[in-house]
């Protein structure tokens, strides 16, 4: 083809005919009309597809490299992959009979996919969708790279959108000056970052020289790279935050500081918490703060409580969730005192934040059992909250435990506490005991019914969690419900899903 046509003409010329309409000459070297008139419409649908113009004078990329060492994943494999990429690639259909109902079931699905294919390659048209689902999902990038072989690495260096594949994927340089000085609050924040790992004090230095000059949206920004490489060294310039005009600077500097056992701010904290909260005679005894002072305030305590609860109450809260947690010393021992009642919540609440804040797993696990009776009983609107929280902080060995603990108050009750979050913090592939808790708590008529739209969330999660050689039973309990269940369509999708993943990983076999 010597010159590109219209689209207009090529449609118009396929209407009526090439015995009554011919394209021009010089658009195609064929002598068949008919030959050309084909040659272009298949050139114009390439462009159009590819949504750019053709340009002359382009080098010739590098030939692919050859791959044909590698074996295909099975051809029902690739069939599968493109229903989980939604995509009618030449071949296979386009039956997209995807059981799960959002983008994230997919999207797990895919990731499954892609993790099982082990050493054979993915075919060459599926490449492109993978690349574009990758630009936009950045945890697929490894397993897509991985699952594509060399020539999605190819591929990818033929197109800027991909370039994230590759080395091409850095922007600009991680040291390079003018990000700092000129580029978008972002860079500048994934600069400052990146020299935080590599040298915090000059990451620190910088920040300080320029901290005036920085609008205060900017400074909040800024101010949170310093998580990374955090040191009593960064004391000072947080101290600085805290008497900043904007409150999100206030908050920022607040949060690093509560992670500095040894800083000024810990020792401030554990002085007005040493005061409000004191052991004597194997009792805790408590005295709550009778003003919300200038320095509390400076420190973060904010003055004003929620709706529902007392000042005195929430100033001992907030006090107790700054303080570092070894002020307390054992968790098991300090939580086994007695408290009166009054203020019992309220000590619990505040150690609660405390653990989850700082991350710290004994407290976590200790404080647990408590909240969650308390969550179950009703307790404060964001108590859940509290305890997914709680949950994000507890080792990975307790985490099963808790779940089956969790499952056994019933599908009503482990709902009201949160279980599908501590389910996917649980760590793959789920122990027996998980698994028979799931399936029972599943099995429970009268618990199906009782948790009503909850069921659905439990069932969809478990069924991209649970092991896949499950199905057998998941079809069995889905087949064995009554016909007048309200929830056998939510099982029954539970049971589809876990079926397709068994069938998924048996191609990939």
């Amino acid at each position: 083809m010597t010159r590109l046509p219209e689209w207009s003409d090529v449609l118009a010329t396929a209407l009526v005919g090439t015995q009554r309409r011919t394209l021009p000459p010089a658009v195609s070297t064929a002598d068949d009309p008919a030959e050309a008139l084909l040659d272009a419409a298949g050139a114009l649908t390439l462009y159009r597809r590819a949504g750019v113009a053709p340009r002359s004078g382009l080098e010739l990329p590098e030939p692919a490299p050859d791959d044909f060492g590698i074996p295909l994943v099975s051809w029902p494999a690739a069939a599968r992959a493109a229903d989980l990429l939604a995509v009618d690639a030449v071949g296979y259909g386009t039956s997209n009979a995807v059981p799960v109902r959002d983008a994230d079931g997919r999207l797990e699905l895919l990731a499954e996919w892609l993790g099982a294919v082990h050493g054979r390659r993915v075919p060459g048209e599926l490449l492109p969708a993978l690349l574009e689902i990758g630009r936009r999902h950045r945890a697929l990038r490894p397993l897509i790279a991985a699952a594509g072989g060399p020539r999605i690495a190819w591929l990818a260096a033929q197109r800027p959108d991909w370039s994230y594949l590759g080395a091409a994927a850095v922007v600009a340089p991680a040291d390079d000056p003018a990000v700092w000085e000129l580029g978008a609050i972002g860079r500048r924040v994934g600069y400052l970052t990146a020299l935080r790992r590599r040298d915090p004090v000059k990451a620190r230095d910088l920040l300080a020289a320029a901290w005036q000059a920085e609008t205060p949206e900017d400074r909040a920004a800024l101010l949170g790279a310093l998580a990374t490489g955090l040191t009593t060294g960064d004391e000072p310039l947080l101290e600085t935050g805290l008497d900043d005009r904007r409150k999100e600077v206030r908050v920022a500097a607040v949060e690093l500081l509560a992670l500095l056992p040894d800083s000024a701010y810990a020792q401030r904290m554990t002085e007005r918490s040493a005061a409000c909260v004191r052991v004597s005679g194997g009792r805790i005894l408590i005295n709550p703060p009778t003003t919300c002072d200038k320095g509390m305030r400076r420190d973060g305590i904010a003055p004003r409580p929620p709706a529902g609860v007392g000042e005195r109450a929430w100033w001992l809260e907030e006090l107790l969730t700054r303080t570092p947690l070894r002020v307390w010393g054992e968790p098991e021992e300090f939580l086994r005192l007695p408290v009166t009642d009054e203020w019992a919540a309220v000590v619990r609440r505040g150690l609660a934040r405390a653990a989850a804040a700082q991350r710290e797993p004994r407290w976590a696990t200790a404080l647990t059992e408590q909240l969650t009776e308390e969550v179950a009983a009703g307790g404060r609107p964001d108590d859940r909250l509290l305890l997914e929280a709680l949950y994000d902080a507890l080792p990975s060995e307790a985490l099963s435990t808790i779940a089956v603990e969790v499952l056994r108050r019933g599908l009503v009750g482990a709902a009201a506490v949160g279980v599908e979050h501590v389910l996917e913090l649980c760590p793959r592939p789920w122990p027996s005991a998980l698994v028979e808790a799931v399936f029972a708590a599943l099995d429970d008529l009268g618990g199906r019914r009782s948790a009503g739209w909850r069921l659905a969330g439990l069932c969809e999660l478990a069924a991209l969690l649970l092991p896949a050689d499950t199905a057998g039973r998941a079809t069995a309990l889905a087949t064995g419900l009554p016909s007048d269940d309200p929830m056998s369509s939510i099982v029954g999708r539970f049971a589809d899903t876990l079926r397709f993943r068994h069938d998924m990983l048996e191609e990939l076999a």
